[in-house]
């Protein structure tokens, strides 16, 4: 979903993406590339559009970067129909960019544990300061921080599994566009380089 020659002059250009243009040189043993280069680089090494994405998500710059199509009356009934499908996902999948890779179950973890310890202490904290129940209902106590793990725990599994739903989700509308794309590319109803901002 990328403009990926817009990719290869960012990182060329673009300050903010010097370190790829640095791996890049060091990897190819040059002082210098070229556009050409760089953006053979990119096709032959995934691991620089990652990065190249990475960086985007991190200053908020979307990675969608497809543009609208205008559908004019002049339009076969084939280029309307793969424009409507461009332009009716361009939206959604903006909307689930932050579910394209598959929920990383550490990082809802941590967060999720953070929060569960964090109750933890401010109900023992509470009771400690304001009641006398470690002493007479120490069980009840001990149960109520079961309930904030097991409460925890089911909130982790729902987010995990919220999360792969939208990840699926975004997998199917962006085989959907790149589909509706090519085809329309290879209609003729635009060309390729008036998809991309």
């Amino acid at each position: 979903m990328l403009n990926i020659k817009k990719a290869a002059h960012r990182i060329k250009h673009d300050g903010l993406f010097t370190f790829i243009y640095n791996e890049m040189k060091e990897l190819t043993q040059k002082s210098e590339l070229t556009i050409e280069e760089v953006l053979d680089l990119l096709h032959k090494h995934p691991r620089f559009l990652e990065d190249y994405k990475e960086l985007n998500t991190q200053s908020e710059i979307s990675n969608i970067q497809i543009k609208e199509q205008p559908i004019s009356e002049d339009d076969t009934q084939e280029c309307k129909k793969y424009k409507t499908v461009i332009n009716k996902n361009i939206p959604e999948l903006i909307a689930l960019e932050a579910f394209e890779k598959p929920a990383d179950s550490m990082i809802y973890t941590v967060w999720i544990g953070s929060l569960v310890a964090f109750l933890i202490f401010v109900v023992h904290n509470l009771i400690v300061l304001y009641t006398f129940w470690y002493e007479h209902y120490k069980y009840y106590v001990f149960a109520s921080y079961g309930i904030l793990i097991i409460g925890g725990y089911l909130y982790y599994k729902n987010m995990i599994k919220k999360h792969q739903i939208k990840y699926q989700r975004f997998l199917k509308l962006k085989k959907e566009t790149k589909e509706a794309i090519q085809k329309g590319v290879s209609a003729g109803c635009f060309k390729e380089e008036d998809i991309y901002e």
